[in-house]
């Protein structure tokens, strides 16, 4: 009796490994942003989290992060179809391990944004070279729709996976990992150091694995023939390709839109308004009007601060060191004065109270003799710490409402992050039963417009487990999107456009248009809406875009060419116009 052929070989499982392990830290690197982006800042523009120089800070950078990663990824799909999709996709992953690494390292702010824009570069070419890689080393459509499928569905552990590692690393990294070297001006211990640090891994699994799996097979033998022709920008707007480019464009900005417009506003921006955090927010009212009050007064000190820090040399490395030892001292307070601490717990902390005091007496004995010609030096900086002192002071009136609001931003996120993944499980099933991709795409298009407004528009008001089934569904419809291109794009352009015509649809269309959406939400329509409260603001606007996108979606998906399949089964080579084939007929 003949054995059953195994479904994969082994090579075959290989590749599979080194997809899922690019698509899992596509998104544990494109996620690590909003962990580590306001900590960076504030430590390396010497400011409290919660400045307002701080955020808006935040804002250029995802701004800007999307920018590079949309243009420089546009030509990265370029050099995918003329240097092969091996090659490449290995260099992106380096660049997008690589670059969290040297901004862990990071001495200045535009180190840091440098570093987490070449970050998002690599991850854009990446997920244009990894689908196109994987769809043409499957050539038997069965076995290619469940390896893109598949592969995808680790994009939606990237998310869960970073924000464990960071919770670890933020609760137990002092007491496990070691000091980094980096100057005493900066905090050796910052979470948010090691945590880009851990975006070193895929580089080191993807060294092991890669030279043990091929080039794509149809984009070799044809440059080995001399009859691969060059990929062209202009070719995607040839009368056979221009449909497809221009729809799958905007399918993939009404992807991203609603992705950035409504999803990710919800955990930060959205979540807090819901009706369980009421008397959190009327705590917190009061101390963050005081906390603006007090950052206002840093940011107009700020400049004077500076002024004498470049005319005293030492004076801001004093400054620093004393604002890191008060910083240190205030939790040792607390210990010490603990009832239900034992004896030799408060003694440990005060033998520690005691040295941090010893050495600040040194810093003040220093900062005398610095600033022994410049009195009003000395007046600037203990002006600046009384006022860091209330910042902290006030920060930790808000810690335990704080944590109520993050818990709840939490869930809201954990939720979305399982409706996507539950998504793109739905996706890859789906694709098995060889609906039509037009048919495909409605079965989350339709359902999109309803839950999106449902959600935005009555259940965050209902709060609760009826809030987060909410964002679960709408999670759900919108990441299903992303796999759905992912598995889409590779077989609509011919072989040598394919990771051209993938990368523009993505990158020009989803991470320059859609990701403006996010500011559609908060800057454009949520000030229209003023007699609300900012939550509520943010919340109609996100229903308001995430409904239209998915409304002009649908209208879209009518326009959409069914994928041709050339002789041989599962064969992907576009050799014809996608619009005039029977199928899209």
């Amino acid at each position: 009796m003949t054995q059953p052929r195994p479904l994969f070989s082994a090579k075959q499982w290989l590749i599979l490994a080194v997809a899922a392990i690019g698509f899992l830290f596509d998104s544990y690197e494109l996620l690590m942003t909003p962990l580590v982006g306001v900590p960076a800042i504030a430590e390396l523009r010497n400011l409290p989290p919660n400045n307002p120089a701080v955020t808006e800070w935040m804002g250029a950078l995802l701004w800007l992060t999307a920018l590079c990663g949309g243009i420089f990824g546009l030509l990265g799909g370029w050099l995918i179809d003329r240097f092969g999709r091996k090659r490449i996709m290995a260099v992106s992953i380096f660049v997008y391990s690589l670059s969290p690494f040297a901004a862990a390292f990071s001495t200045s702010l535009g180190m840091f944004v440098f570093f987490r824009c070449t970050t998002f570069i690599g991850i854009c070419v990446q997920f244009v070279a990894a689908i196109t890689w994987v769809a043409e080393l499957f050539p038997d459509k069965r076995q290619r729709e469940i390896a893109l499928g598949s592969t995808q569905a680790f994009a939606s552990f990237g998310g869960l996976l970073v924000t464990g590692v960071h919770a670890w690393i933020s609760a137990h990294g002092k007491e496990h990992l070691p000091s980094l070297p980096v100057s005493a001006l900066f905090d050796p211990h910052a979470s948010w150091r090691w945590t880009l640090i851990t975006g070193l891994i895929p580089a080191i699994l993807i060294a092991l694995m890669l030279p043990f799996v091929p080039e794509s097979e149809p984009w070799r033998e044809r440059r080995n023939a001399g009859t691969l022709k060059r990929p062209s920008f202009a070719e995607l707007f040839s009368p056979q390709l221009r449909r497809t480019t221009i729809v799958t464009t905007a399918l993939s900005a009404c992807a991203f839109g609603a992705a950035f417009g409504a999803l990710q506003l919800t955990p930060r921006s959205i979540a807090p308004g819901t009706p369980e955090l009421a008397s959190q927010r009327k705590e917190l009212a009061p101390l963050q009007k005081a906390a603006a009050g007090l950052n206002q007064q840093l940011l107009n000190l700020q400049p004077d601060f500076d002024k004498a820090a470049s005319d005293i040399p030492g004076l801001k490395e004093i400054a620093v060191e004393r604002a890191h030892i008060r910083i240190a001292q205030r939790p040792l307070r607390q210990v010490a004065a603990l009832p239900q601490a034992t004896e030799a717990v408060r003694a440990d902390a005060k033998k520690r109270l005691a040295e941090l005091n010893d050495n600040f007496k040194q810093l003040d004995e220093r900062l005398t003799e610095a600033t022994a010609q410049h009195p009003e030096a000395r007046k600037i900086v203990m002006d600046r710490e009384a006022l860091l002192k209330g910042l902290g002071e006030n920060r930790e009136k808000q810690a335990p409402l704080s944590a109520a609001v993050a818990e709840r931003g939490d869930k809201a996120q954990l939720s979305q992050e399982l409706g996507g993944l539950v998504g793109r499980i739905i996706l890859a099933g789906l694709i098995l039963l060889a609906i039509s991709r037009r048919a495909l795409l409605r079965y989350f298009l339709i359902p999109g417009v309803i839950f999106l407004p449902l959600t935005y528009f009555s259940l965050y008001h209902a709060g609760g487990v009826i809030f987060d089934i909410g964002i679960f569904l709408s999670g759900l419809c919108v990441i299903a999107q992303f796999s759905y291109m992912g598995e889409y794009l590779p077989r609509v352009f011919p072989l040598h456009l394919r990771g051209t015509g993938g990368s523009f649809a993505t990158n020009v269309g989803g991470r320059m248009i859609g990701t403006a959406a996010g500011l559609v939400t908060t800057k454009v329509l949520a000030p229209m809406f003023g007699n609300l409260s900012t939550f509520d603001r943010v919340a109609l606007s996100a229903g308001i875009v995430g409904c239209t996108v998915f409304v002009f979606a649908l209208i879209l998906s009518f326009f959409l060419p069914e994928p041709p399949v050339s002789e041989g089964e599962g064969a992907i080579d576009v050799v014809q116009d996608p619009a005039a084939t029977p199928a899209a007929a």
